[in-house]
């Protein structure tokens, strides 16, 4: 048997599964073909291991290539960490050109001459201006030297009253809220007597005790507008009505903040009618 496995390369082991029988069937080429198979898959799985990590490489040198800095240039990196001190403008300051002075002052006559000055020639006021000293400087046609500004002049805001929105003189007030409740000449007293006087008990089909609540607004001239009258009896609410548009003695009119306007005043009216 061992003369037989290890006869020649043919006759391996497969040979002596297989022997005498049909080697067609698909267990003997796998088997025969296994060895190869193997090789093949272990090269080609240790070269698509290789691309893999050579193609990072390939990239990351194309990369370096594209953005390298040139070597002429010296570049400086500031961390980010690092607050980047950066200067305020400052106003620049007017101040004028430096021109050329002479002084000219004005002499008063004296007995005792203190100080002699020589007086500016002609020629020394050629090109200059006016100042409060001589000094040499660039030749200039302006009369006076301009004075010195360190800067512009602080912008003055005009003072502007706040607005203080108009009332309305037309305005409607309760007569609670008024100052100086409107009045009537003598009283309300006087007024309840003037509609008891007035009224006419005849047109009221009611006997017995009525009564109702009237309701006008006081205007500023004093007259009365705006007459209502609430109550259970119709006839008496009209009756009522009718006689205070006959009074035509007019109120005193409301006052508020010293001014007069209009008012609301309400007024019960209850009456025995036999």
């Amino acid at each position: 048997m061992k003369n037989l496995l290890f006869n020649s390369e043919k006759d391996h082991l497969d040979e002596v599964v297989f022997a005498n029988r049909n080697k067609a069937y698909g267990a003997y080429a796998l088997r025969n073909d296994y060895s190869s198979q193997l090789t093949k898959a272990l090269l080609v799985g240790v070269a698509f291991f290789a691309s893999l990590s050579v193609v990072p490489l390939v990239i990351s040198s194309f990369d370096t290539q594209a953005y390298a800095a040139p070597k002429d240039k010296i570049y400086e990196f500031v961390p980010i960490d690092e607050e980047i001190d950066i200067p305020k403008p400052q106003p620049a300051a007017t101040v004028p050109q430096d021109i050329k002075t002479v002084e000219n002052p004005d002499y008063t006559p004296v007995r005792h001459v203190i100080k002699d000055k020589p007086l500016p020639t002609k020629q020394d006021f050629e090109g200059a201006a006016i100042g409060s000293e001589t000094k040499p400087g660039v030749e200039t046609t302006i009369p006076i030297a301009p004075p010195i500004s360190t800067g512009p002049p602080a912008a003055t805001v005009p003072y502007t009253a706040p607005v203080v929105p108009a009332e309305d003189p037309n305005k409607l007030i309760s007569q609670n809220d008024a100052d100086v409740a409107a009045d009537f000449k003598g009283g309300i007293n006087s007024f309840r007597q003037k509609v008891a006087q007035t009224f006419d008990t005849s047109s009221v089909d009611q006997g017995g005790m009525v009564s109702a609540t009237i309701s006008f607004v006081v205007e500023r001239d004093g007259s009365i507008s705006n007459i209502k009258v609430t109550g259970s009896n119709s006839d008496f609410n009209q009756e009522a009505e009718r006689t205070v548009k006959s009074i035509k003695s007019k109120w005193t009119p409301a006052q508020l903040k010293g001014k007069t306007v209009r008012s609301s005043f309400r007024m019960p009216i209850s009456m025995k009618i036999d």
